[in-house]
């Protein structure tokens, strides 16, 4: 199965109800995930120092340190969403660059448009950080699409062969072809799968994989229409210019 980047959430707020009331929410939300819930932002700035924080779900009237102060004294802050009872925090709030600002009562609609708009800050990056989960050796192993070379089908068993390793699990080409993203990967055989921005060299036989010079694959005649957008010219985004396409004919 292909995951996205799950998104880690901090909750910071002295009111337990609050707390509990952020951690449904973020619990409907199915790219975050709760990574630590604090009463003040004294234990709060201690589990920075423990945890990596996507998002931070901050109340800003606290006894202590108020949410504003703790935000200012953070060096890389996450991004942030204040919640607050209080609106004539608004304008503090967004002088410290807050994706947002929820008075509460939080309404479920509202706070999802609020995480949504944090998690199109990391947009840009959501595509790498795509992965497979593959179930191999009692383990289970996190594929990052962007090193997954080509796949080879092996009877009841699929190889992922990546930039570093080989990894061998139970399955089959056909679910993979469905879950994988068409734009990215080509079945060219009814036994490879392979990622089209690595491909370096190919005719109508065979393709060759960058890092895997010695080791061709065979295009099966049942899939070479599906090379033809490649031989048109058009070149995979990522593949080096000094690489050459053989074989026109």
């Amino acid at each position: 199965m292909i995951s996205s980047r799950l998104f880690s959430v901090m909750i910071v707020d002295d009111e337990e109800p609050a707390r509990t009331l952020l951690e449904t929410y973020v619990s409907r939300v199915p790219e975050l995930k709760v990574v630590a819930s604090c009463s003040n932002a004294m234990e709060a700035s201690r589990m920075f120092a423990q945890i990596k924080v996507d998002i931070l779900l901050c109340d800003i009237q606290m006894p202590g340190l108020n949410g504003l102060d703790f935000v200012r004294t953070l060096e890389n802050p996450p991004a942030v969403i204040f919640t607050t009872a209080y609106a004539q925090y608004a304008i503090d709030g967004f002088e410290l660059d807050a994706v947002d600002y929820l008075l509460k009562p939080i309404a479920l609609p509202r706070f999802i448009r609020a995480v949504k708009k944090a998690i199109g800050q990391f947009s840009s990056s959501m595509v790498e950080e795509e992965y497979l989960n593959v179930k191999a050796d009692y383990k289970v192993y996190r594929i990052a699409l962007q090193e997954l070379m080509f796949v080879e089908s092996q009877h009841e068993y699929v190889t992922y062969h990546t930039i570093s390793t080989k990894i061998t699990a139970y399955g089959s080409l056909k679910s993979l072809e469905r879950d994988l993203p068409s734009g990215r990967f080509l079945r060219i055989h009814k036994s490879y799968i392979v990622a089209i921005d690595k491909i370096s060299k190919m005719n109508q036989a065979s393709v060759t994989v960058r890092g895997f010079a010695n080791h061709q694959l065979p295009v099966g005649r049942v899939y070479r229409d599906r090379l033809k957008f490649l031989y048109s010219g058009t070149r995979p985004k990522s593949q080096p210019l000094e690489d050459q396409m053989e074989g026109h004919s």
